[in-house]
């Protein structure tokens, strides 16, 4: 296999955030003014990478280093508390996306927290309730998949590879999750 091609340590930096901790660490030891930069090809920075794909350990690294977490990254984390008191000051902030518009109860349901999930929601996140099925199988979470589900979710929202949620959840060797989809279906 070709290894990737990157027009800079930019680039190479927000690619790799979407999953790869220790070469998002070899890179920020190398260019930490990168810590925060957005890669303008993508209009992503690297929190914003690792709250979509719910790489936790790589957002807690860039906070560690000094990254503020963005609305959707707190979601990812399953920071209640803190998404409580922001969003009581700032309750427009329920309606903000992360990347690529992916919706605020994506991030939440990829924290697999149903208190983040009910944080948001109470503050008026409603975009991609079906869609965030998917992060709650990303989690692996029946907790976050059933609160998901009891707020109405439809099981039909496909991903970025055309999948439903009990496809994915099947593929995945998620049996229990694919059975509570199956059971709503």
């Amino acid at each position: 296999m070709t290894p990737p091609q990157f027009s800079g340590p930019l680039h190479e930096l927000v690619a790799n955030a979407h999953g790869n901790h220790a070469r998002v660490v070899e890179l920020l030891d190398t260019h930490p003014d990168l810590l925060e930069a957005r890669f303008a090809d993508w209009d992503e920075t690297p929190m914003e990478a690792a709250a979509h794909t719910g790489s936790r350990a790589i957002a807690e690294e860039l906070e560690r280093r000094g990254a503020t977490p963005t609305v959707p990254a707190l979601a990812m984390l399953g920071r209640a508390g803190t998404l409580r008191a922001l969003l009581a000051d700032r309750p427009e902030l329920a309606q903000v996306s992360g990347a690529h518009g992916i919706s605020l109860l994506f991030h939440a349901a990829l924290s697999g927290d149903p208190e983040t999930l009910q944080t948001v929601w109470d503050a008026g996140a409603r975009v991609g309730l079906d869609h965030a099925l998917h992060g709650a199988i990303n989690a692996r979470s029946p907790e976050a998949l059933a609160w998901l589900l009891e707020q109405g979710a439809g099981v039909t929202a496909t991903d970025w590879q055309g999948k439903t949620p009990e496809q994915a959840a099947r593929e995945r060797g998620l049996d229990d999750l694919a059975g509570i989809i199956a059971a709503r279906a």
